[in-house]
């Protein structure tokens, strides 16, 4: 993936994640959905996990690009 996919990926995965949290305060405070608030929760985190990766990978992206840019600028103004 690109550095615009990785972007698109992060903003859909924060997006599910804020349509989560809100079900899960609409219905935290019942009983009978206790597991599935359990549930919720335990998928917030894994897509929290996903996003962390996808902004690791989005930071190398950007890295490997500044780098080859350095290289490119010492080169051509040496």
């Amino acid at each position: 993936m690109n550095g615009m996919d990785w972007v698109e990926f992060i903003r859909k995965t924060e997006d599910k994640m804020y349509h989560l949290h809100r079900a899960i305060d609409g219905i935290c405070n019942d009983p009978d959905y206790k597991e599935s608030v359990t549930t919720l929760t335990e998928v917030v985190r894994d897509y929290q996990v996903l996003v962390e990766k996808a902004k690791g990978e989005l930071r190398g992206i950007d890295l490997h690009r500044d780098r080859e840019r350095a290289h490119h600028y010492d080169h051509d103004h040496h």
